[in-house]
């Protein structure tokens, strides 16, 4: 009798207070570094040293008006980003679904039946209907037909910990889609880059070719004229045939980067191939950015806040889950009109009505209500550990790119410093060959040198344009100017819905342009 008793004030208690079970969410406070561990070593750094970017549109410090537009076209036609978007509209609509079925209920049926029982219309309509059924003056019950509405009252909070979540859900998607934008516009600039880079690795590669062709014709004059031997000739030809192999592999390489490019941007290949084949020289880009500080990057990052959505709509599931372990209260009711064999002097329609509370509570189970808190309990630990490792994560990849691009800023320092010395000993080797004072093998590796340190420059210069796109994306920017969504579909009444869905075009392209509003943007 004291079990029943606590457990009366239990119930008695929460159906008083309408709390909603499970837990409440609250952000969780990780401790974050005050600043970048690449930092550091720019401690001594004068602050004009670091150019202040603007992440909200990164690309645009290329300043190359083809990239440009090449980022507005992705974002407008990319595949990824059309399905994020739908993504996000599924979860909003998914709100509206759940806010639904929260509110009160009611359907038509109607049943006429044959049988051996003494109410052939059993559970053959709804129970709320069926419940009102009057045997009275009846010797069978064959037809029945009505209207029965119910309402759960939600008195432990079980459809407002879904709509909770579903919120959360719909907030996690627009993070997704955002992230989405980051990475895609980062796609487009890399490919980009990595195209001019290219082309401007052809350009060398071809100089190289030319001259390497220049010496050739040089020594066979000159073995014609019996002042150098075959042995020279043969070098030179190896010389330029060692060149002319590098042409194929960066031919290959500029198709596939306009191949991505064109991908990226919702076209097939060969629609874009005229635009992006003639050649333009690798954008200048900034030697330093400034990248903040970690906290900020965490509010800034799509991936971050999604995470913390996630473990927020995993909380919320929690009580949904709790809700199931208390009584569940619902009021129902209906009328109508009943039918059937009845005794004389007694009219054959009978009108019928019923309305009550209903309370039901799974009492006994063997723990399979409470193991499913245990479950939703373990998948909020797990989406909280993935929230931890992506904001790890986030200030790992930073300070990888960081570190990162200062190395390749070093290595094109070194490398011009290295070409500039080649070329000198390219001029010094020319001259003594020409006065006779060494052969010919030592103007070969000299040129040779060159066009190597020449290539490796530019591939540096490429390199360091990847490692700061990457920063870019790892900084987290490029959504904040494409926020807008197009409104979502408001779901009409059953009856209105299978009018309207019973008209709507049998054509799927024509279908589905009419199911969701059109895009403002």
């Amino acid at each position: 009798m004291t079990g029943l008793l606590r457990a009366s004030l239990l119930v008695s208690t929460a159906c008083l207070s309408g709390c909603a079970a499970g837990p409440d969410y609250a952000p969780f406070a990780f401790r974050t570094p005050l600043a970048f561990a690449s930092s550091g070593a720019e401690g001594s750094a004068k602050p004009g040293r670091w150019a202040a970017a603007d992440l909200t549109q990164w690309w645009r410090s290329f300043r190359d008006l083809e990239l440009n537009s090449l980022v507005e076209r992705a974002v407008a036609a990319n595949l990824d980003i059309e399905i994020a978007l739908d993504r996000l509209q599924e979860a909003r609509t998914r709100v509206l679904e759940t806010v639904g079925a929260s509110l009160p209920s009611g359907d038509i049926s109607a049943s006429k039946s044959v049988g051996t029982g003494t109410d052939d219309t059993r559970s053959r309509v709804d129970p709320a209907l069926h419940a009102a059924a009057d045997t009275t003056g009846y010797e069978r019950i064959t037809q029945v037909a009505g209207f029965a509405a119910g309402w759960d009252l939600d008195i432990f909070g079980k459809y407002r910990r879904e709509i909770e979540a579903t919120l959360d859900d719909a907030e996690a998607a627009a993070d997704d889609r955002e992230a989405v934008l980051v990475t895609v516009v980062a796609d487009v600039a890399r490919a980009y880059l990595d195209l001019r880079a290219f082309q401007a690795r052809l350009v060398v590669a071809r100089e190289s070719v030319d001259a390497a062709k220049r010496n050739l014709d040089l020594v066979q004059k000159r073995a014609q004229e019996g002042i150098t031997n075959d042995l020279e000739v043969a070098l030179a030809q190896r010389e330029l045939s060692t060149f002319e192999a590098a042409i194929p592999p960066l031919e290959g390489d500029i198709d596939a980067s306009k191949y991505i490019i064109a991908v990226l941007l919702g076209r097939y290949p060969e629609d874009m191939t005229a635009e992006l084949s003639p050649a333009r020289p690798l954008p200048a880009f900034p030697a330093r950015i400034a990248v903040g500080t970690p906290l900020a990057l965490l509010q800034r990052r799509p991936d971050v806040q999604e995470a913390e959505r996630q473990v927020a709509a995993a909380t919320a599931r929690i009580g949904v889950a709790a809700a199931d372990l208390y009584p569940d209260l619902s009021v129902t009711g209906a009328f109508g009109a009943q039918g059937g064999t009845v005794y004389p002097h007694l009219s054959p329609l009978t009108y019928i009505a019923a309305a009550g509370p209903a309370l039901m509570w799974p009492a006994f189970d063997f723990g399979t209500l409470d193991a499913e808190v245990d479950i939703a309990d373990l998948q909020t630990k797990e989406q909280l550990a993935r929230y931890k490792r992506t904001v790890l994560q986030a200030v790992e990849q930073v300070d990888e790119a960081v570190a990162s691009f200062r190395a390749k800023q070093g290595q094109l320092r070194d490398l011009d410093r290295g070409i500039a010395a080649a070329k000198e000993a390219v001029t010094l080797a020319r001259e003594r060959y020409d006065r006779g004072l060494t052969d010919f093998l030592n103007v070969i590796d000299a040129q040779r040198q060159l066009f190597v340190l020449q290539a490796q420059y530019v591939e540096a210069r490429q390199d360091a344009a990847e490692q700061l796109v990457k920063l870019y994306r790892a900084l987290g920017g490029g959504w904040e100017n494409y926020q807008a969504v197009p409104p979502i579909r408001q779901p009409q009444p059953a009856i209105a819905a299978a009018v309207n869905r019973a008209l709507a075009p049998k054509n799927i392209r024509e279908y589905l342009n009419t199911q969701q509003p059109a895009d403002p943007n």
